[in-house]
């Protein structure tokens, strides 16, 4: 990347033919794409007190905190400028750089419509997100595409409104029959593209920040595994080495309580003595978790057979298919009951156990026998890495084995089967 540069402007004094050195304006230079920016900083310095070696106020003036604090704002401002139209894949022009220093709308973004904009949005995402990110951001992009056309709605950010959120509402329930919590994952996405766009110039709407503008979440039943159909799936004789494989990770995660791509994702380096010290994939935050002899046995029972990883490499979508295979081999028929909510209306189903599990229950199972068998919600927050204490208090609603021995503690013996009231 180019240098930004600061330099006092030489010029002469027209009476006396000398280089003016009291009150003398501060420059900005950077040179880009073979043009040149020169831009007056609004600061005025006497020349005395200006160093051109580190290209700011020498720091025994009293001018020098304020002026230098100035002058690296500026600095960050141009590289921020610059770095966000190489991701853009846009070429900057010297109108882009002075009307951003000026604080006026961003050039690159003017007269962009919102499909424009949320491609940029894609390409903004790709630099820094993973590819699970990107590919949801993509298919938001799509759902919203196919109702505009559905629809004939001609969206644009100006009528991102009430009026969108009713119409996008109708599309979702009565077209498409998606149900709530897939809606409201959309318009988490939504929001999130709408917000990048209003930080980066695109916008100025904020209609969708209002408390009408809400997702349609509804909590959901927790689906997990009991410790026993956890141990028969764990002790299950399988001849097929890929069924095995997939138990095996599946086994690990409700062990350890880590993400499937985070098993995927684990390496020999990984693994410090008891330990698993890893930095997850959907978070990015360092993540520490303790081996207990399961997951022990699992990930030695493995070594060096995926190098460079320590377990197999199996698609999730493939996974999840095998996982239901061998949880039926199992045996695992406990009926599960399933309530979803389109808008106002409740939909309820009952499946057998191995029919609606996926990888994602290994965790649910790892927190739910995690405390039903002692620990706390803390330690086991700070193990899966959930920062919501909110959400995380959902899994106390199942763990009645947990309460029941807590109510012990303080009153004595409790039973959890409801006596019937004699007439």
């Amino acid at each position: 990347m180019a240098e930004v540069k600061f330099y006092l402007e030489k010029r002469k004094d027209k009476s006396t033919g000398e280089i003016i050195i009291k009150n003398v304006p501060i420059f900005l230079f950077y040179s880009f794409h073979g043009q040149r920016l020169q831009y007056y900083t609004n600061m005025r310095i006497d020349a005395q007190k200006w160093s051109d070696e580190t290209m700011k106020v020498k720091k025994n003036y009293s001018e020098a905190g304020e002026y230098n604090r100035e002058l690296t704002r500026l600095k960050a401002k141009v590289e921020e400028l610059s770095d966000k139209a190489k991701v853009l894949n846009e070429t900057p022009t010297l109108e882009y750089f002075r009307d951003n220093l000026n604080g006026r709308l961003l050039d690159l973004t003017d007269k962009k419509t919102i499909w424009e904009a949320y491609k940029d949005y894609l390409k903004s995402l790709a630099v820094s997100k993973t590819p699970k990110t990107v590919s949801n951001a993509k298919l938001n992009y799509k759902i919203l595409e196919n109702f505009s056309k559905s629809r004939r709605y001609k969206l644009t950010f100006e009528n991102i409104n009430q009026r969108f959120y009713d119409e996008y509402l109708d599309y979702c329930f009565n077209e498409k029959k998606y149900f709530n919590n897939y809606v409201g994952t959309n318009l988490k996405r939504l929001k999130a593209f709408l917000n990048w766009a209003h930080k980066n110039g695109y916008h100025k709407t904020v209609e969708f920040k209002k408390e009408e503008f809400k997702n349609t979440w509804e909590n959901t039943e927790i689906i997990y595994l009991y410790y026993d159909e956890v141990m028969t799936l764990l002790n299950l004789k399988l001849e097929d080495k890929t069924l095995a494989e997939v138990r095996d990770m599946y086994c690990l995660g409700c062990f350890t309580g880590m993400r499937y791509s985070d098993i995927k994702g684990l390496k020999p380096e990984n693994i410090q003595g008891d330990l698993i010290v890893n930095r997850t994939i959907k978070t990015k935050e360092p993540n520490i978790i303790p081996l207990n002899p399961h997951s022990r046995k699992i990930i030695k029972r493995h070594a060096k057979k995926h190098l460079p990883f320590c377990m197999p490499q199996h698609r999730g979508g493939e996974a999840n298919q095998y996982l239901k295979k061998v949880m039926e081999k199992a045996k695992l028929t406990r009926s599960v009951q399933i309530i979803h909510f389109r808008g106002a209306n409740r939909f309820e189903e009952t499946q057998p156990l191995w029919q609606c599990a996926t990888f994602h229950t290994s965790k649910k199972s790892f927190v739910t026998n995690f405390l039903e068998r002692g620990g706390s919600l803390t330690t086991a927050m700070a193990i899966t890495g959930n920062r919501s204490y909110k959400s995380a208090q959902r899994y106390f609603k199942i763990a009645d084995t947990l309460r029941a021995k807590e109510m012990t503690k303080v009153f004595g013996g409790v039973s959890l089967v409801k006596k019937q009231r004699k007439s």
